[in-house]
């Protein structure tokens, strides 16, 4: 029978030691993360009830998700959590023991029941309805004290309320580390003041953070951290910094900030985001080797480009840009490579850039590269002759002929002056390829701007498109596989009529004499016509003599004012045939 007692008490007291041991680690794996939090509370001028002074709060259950965070706690009951002064003076505190890295929602009762409630100010509110208090607890198992806040006030006696609010909306992920405040107000510690995006009743649903501090009356500089280290906190924009920072002044009164972006001087503006598909067709050039568009709103640069992809066998490109904020005025220009080579486009607009205002996923049309229009049919090659007439201006040395196919420009070609005409200088230009082509003469040295034809007659410029940089270039549509002669004025859109000299075909019938000659000439048409139109044109083009509807079959011509030098005598006849006679005056 002894035996049978001595294992039951044997059995007991493993059974006992078992309950021991799990009820320790159940108090420990509870308890490990719990903080001592003094909660304190300044009653000045207030009448302590009978019934004592108490905290309330959502101590228990915190994020009402039915675990309870602090089982030992009490949820919202006015009866428990007695606070004490000790014996004197106006500071109520308790002492607390719950779990960290949490919100608490919280109110003073002055009595142990609701009816002795405080009044909270607007201030200090969790806000959207919620009308309690609320303090953010951090991790650890530290003790902390928090200030004694004035019942129904908003800060301890003789200090203010500070409310920080920041949207992290547009500033990308938030860091794991959370969001925080530093500044002057708080030893400019990246990683001591914590802020929140809580919206009461235990949910965490904001995109605004925020704070709560009491501070002095005196003013502040401070910035906002997303994490807790700096090299992480925000660059405040110089509108609105002062030595980078930014400042509030808290003068004799409670603060709350309005809401502020991240990184911004206002609220966050959350815009729309449309996508546009970009379309080119490059039908008008030759050899292309690649395309892409660049703007600033695309790429962040006039720099790198968005590569676009050729749609099959025709000389379309398309390529695409996602999320580009609406409302904003796209500039962009399309970009060919030939060679390796990189080349804009030229477009006419005020600001030299082709302009998009989205308002909505957009699809732009196949504009032909350089203009706002469907590309023609590009012709097949073709032998175009450039001539210029410069019996308008002075000339100033050789003349050169500069074409842009659209693929950069030629090295300036120099021209060669027409025999038996020399205001006239030409070349021809074999087997051009593309169906548009930029070009302009040059009167002088090539390798001086301001030698190219400028233009200066503003209604005088039909058939250039602006250069780019202030100028002006001849612009070419080419419609024909059959040769073309192209024949201007210097410096404007005029065709030259200077070419009814070009044909010779009365030359052979013309006789000059005496030829050279120091005193007169002679010239005598043997072209049995009726009549005869004569220019006199000196070696620079210029015209220095003119007889019209000369009626005999010879003509005398004074040197009088002729000087020294080689002369061209240009005639017409009344069957539109022409011819040119070279004359040498001593």
């Amino acid at each position: 029978m002894g035996k049978l007692i001595n294992c039951e008490h044997q059995l007991l007291y493993i059974i006992m030691k078992k309950l021991l041991l799990i009820a320790a680690a159940l108090v420990a794996s509870t308890g490990v993360f719990a903080k001592k939090v003094k909660v304190q509370v300044d009653m000045t001028g207030q009448t302590i009830s009978s019934n004592g002074l108490h905290v309330v709060g959502n101590f228990k259950n915190v994020n009402y998700d039915g675990t309870d965070e602090n089982p030992s706690q009490y949820n919202w009951d006015p009866a428990n959590n007695t606070m004490s002064n000790g014996g004197n003076g106006n500071i109520y505190s308790v002492m607390l023991d719950i779990q960290g890295d949490l919100v608490y929602e919280f109110k003073f009762i002055n009595d142990n029941d609701w009816a002795g409630a405080e009044s909270i100010p607007a201030e200090s509110q969790v806000g959207g309805g919620n009308g309690n208090r609320w303090v953010y607890i951090p991790a650890g198992t530290d003790t902390i004290e928090l200030p004694a806040i004035k019942f129904s006030g908003n800060a301890p006696m003789g200090q203010y309320l500070l409310r920080l609010k920041v949207d992290m909306s547009l500033a990308g992920t938030v860091d794991a580390a959370g969001v925080h405040v530093a500044g002057d107000l708080q030893g400019w510690d990246p990683a001591k003041t914590r802020m929140v995006n809580y919206t009461g009743d235990g949910k965490y649903e904001s995109t605004v953070y925020q704070t709560i501090l009491f501070v002095d009356s005196n003013s502040y500089s401070y910035k906002f951290v997303n994490g807790d280290a700096w090299g992480k906190d925000e660059s405040v924009p110089s509108e609105c910094a002062t030595s980078n920072n930014r400042t509030v002044l808290v003068n004799a009164m409670d603060v709350v900030k309005d809401i502020v972006c991240y990184a911004k001087c206002d609220v966050c503006k959350v815009v729309p985001k449309f996508d546009i598909v970009f379309n080119v067709d490059v039908e008008s050039i030759c050899d292309v080797d690649s395309v892409d568009v660049a703007g600033g709103l695309l790429d962040g640069s006039w720099g790198v480009g968005n590569k676009m992809t050729k749609v099959g066998a025709t000389n379309v490109w398309t390529g695409s840009q996602m999320g580009i904020d609406s409302g904003s005025t796209v500039q962009y220009k399309y970009r060919y490579y030939k060679a390796g080579v990189q080349n804009w486009e030229q477009i006419a607009s005020p600001s030299g850039n082709r302009e998009l205002k989205l308002t909505e996923n957009t699809t732009l049309p196949a504009n032909c590269i350089n203009t706002f229009a469907n590309c023609a049919p590009r012709p097949a090659p073709q032998n175009i002759t450039f001539k210029v007439d410069i019996s308008e201006i002075t000339p100033n040395g050789n003349q050169y002929l500069v074409v842009d196919f659209l693929g950069g420009k030629n090295a300036p070609i120099r021209l060669t002056q027409m025999e038996g005409n020399p205001a006239v200088y030409m070349h021809t230009l074999n087997a051009v390829c593309n169906g548009t082509l930029y070009y302009y003469f040059m009167n002088g040295d090539s390798s001086v701007d301001l030698n190219a034809e400028q233009f200066a007659d503003t209604t005088d410029r039909d058939c250039t498109k602006p250069n780019g940089v202030g100028g002006f270039n001849r612009e070419l549509v080419r419609t024909t596989a059959t040769d073309l002669t192209l024949f201007y004025k210097f410096s404007s859109c005029k065709t030259s009529t200077n070419g009814l000299f070009d044909a010779n075909t009365i030359s052979a019938n013309l006789r000059l004499y005496p030829n050279p000659t120091s005193t007169y000439t002679v010239i005598e048409f043997n072209d049995n016509a009726n009549s005869h139109n004569v220019q006199v044109m000196d070696i620079a083009g210029r015209v220095i003599r003119t007889y019209d509807n000369h009626k005999y079959n010879t003509l005398r011509i004074d040197k009088d004012e002729l000087t020294p030098g080689i002369y061209f005598i240009n005639v017409a006849n009344d069957k539109n045939q022409t011819g040119s006679i070279k004359l040498l005056i001593d």
